[in-house]
């Protein structure tokens, strides 16, 4: 058996934000990275976890003695930057083996999940471990000073794993593919979907129900999926093991239309790059034929509709996109967006709105929820 090794956690949370959608979908993430950290801290094999936040609203319960925490408060002086204030943490903090968690980051992980992802980290002297090379959302480093080499590349968490495996040359290495590694609560939708699911911590169930959120469009999808001959449309970043587990285990036909993996890893969409079948001909035939026509295509839609933003050339702010999941167009104040949400609000056929997750590990569980199995083999 191999010696205990060094591992410092950091976890870091956003700002709740002024938005009220905002702020609720904050609270929710701050939800999520409560119980996360319990998981891991709980399995013993990290030797320090640090959280970077910008405040301690809803944290309050954090760092006391039963719960060895240490929080660093984001420096109100300069704009945050990821790269940077990651790079900043493992220097200050003297990190040399690094496990990276986003605060939405696989809440469907148990206890029992992290403690074997830890454990075959232990075993490995230098590279990374990741629930997914090219959009990562936690990842485990060694050496952590392979981050400090490149904070300029690091955006965003998602792509800290394929800078540091491709640019940095560290082997890597994707944890075995499960709904639990891989769904990633980024948005309203996603909430509402991991809420439904059997493996959803309680907390976060009750927190999302406390909202009032509409779960109804998320309910007649799952009717869908468990309908033999029902049709489903996906499209947007959908990668084929979430379409190959339809497959296997619904007897459903689907259309899909894949585009865009990757977008933010590979910086296309920093880049103005994007480029989208699907966006095209909506602007080609407008919103409402659009939807009219899904209707005459399917049962129901899965629309990673942030790869049409980025195809736009537009990135409305948080309030906006996340009012676009819950189909509050009314509010929506960008004008494109209102309009493609209100068109979508009036089809004839149920339709889910969001990101990557909605149409990958969150299909899945969507999937998964309707069938009553907590975990599917992908």
């Amino acid at each position: 058996m191999t010696s205990m090794k060094d591992l410092t956690l950091v976890m870091m949370v956003g700002p709740l934000g002024a938005h009220p959608i905002e702020r609720t979908m904050g609270f929710l993430l701050r939800v999520a990275a409560r119980e996360t950290l319990s998981r891991i801290i709980g399995t013993g094999r990290v030797t320090r976890a640090v959280l970077a936040a910008p405040d301690l609203e809803g944290l309050e319960s954090l760092g006391h003695a039963s719960f060895p925490l240490e929080i660093d408060l984001d420096p109100a002086s300069q704009p945050f930057d990821f790269g940077s204030r990651l790079a900043d943490l493992i220097a200050r903090y003297r990190i040399s083996r690094l496990l990276y968690v986003g605060a939405g980051a696989s809440p469907l992980m148990t206890s029992e999940d992290w403690d074997a992802a830890l454990e075959a980290f232990q075993e490995m002297e230098e590279g990374l471990l990741t629930n997914n090379l090219h959009s990562s959302d936690w990842i485990a480093v060694a050496p952590a000073e392979a981050v400090r080499a490149r904070p300029h590349r690091l955006l965003t968490d998602n792509a800290m794993a394929w800078v540091l495996h491709r640019e940095g040359g560290l082997p890597a290495r994707a944890w075995p593919r499960s709904t639990a590694s891989l769904l990633d609560l980024d948005t309203p939708v996603d909430a509402l979907i991991v809420a439904r699911h059997p493996l959803a911590p309680p907390a976060l169930r009750a927190a999302v129900v406390e909202t009032g959120w509409d779960d109804r469009r998320v309910a007649r999808i799952e009717a869908l999926l468990r309908t033999p001959g029902s049709r489903l449309i996906l499209a947007g970043r959908v990668p084929s093991w979430a379409w190959a587990a339809l497959e296997r285990h619904a007897q459903i036909w689907t259309r899909v239309f894949s585009e865009e993996r990757g977008m933010q890893a590979s910086a296309r969409m920093q880049r103005g790059e994007v480029r989208s079948l699907v966006y095209a001909y909506l602007q080609a035939v407008g919103p409402r034929a659009f939807f009219q026509i899904l209707g005459e295509l399917a049962d129901g839609a899965l629309l990673d509709i942030r790869v049409w933003m980025a195809a736009a050339g537009r990135w409305p702010e948080p309030a906006d996109r996340y009012a676009a999941d819950l189909f509050a167009w009314e509010t929506i104040r960008d004008p494109l967006l209102r309009e493609w949400v209100e068109a979508a609000a009036g089809a004839p056929l149920p339709v889910l709105l969001g990101g990557h997750t909605l149409v990958s590990a969150g299909l899945v569980a969507l999937l998964e929820s309707a069938l009553g199995i907590p975990r599917l083999p992908l």
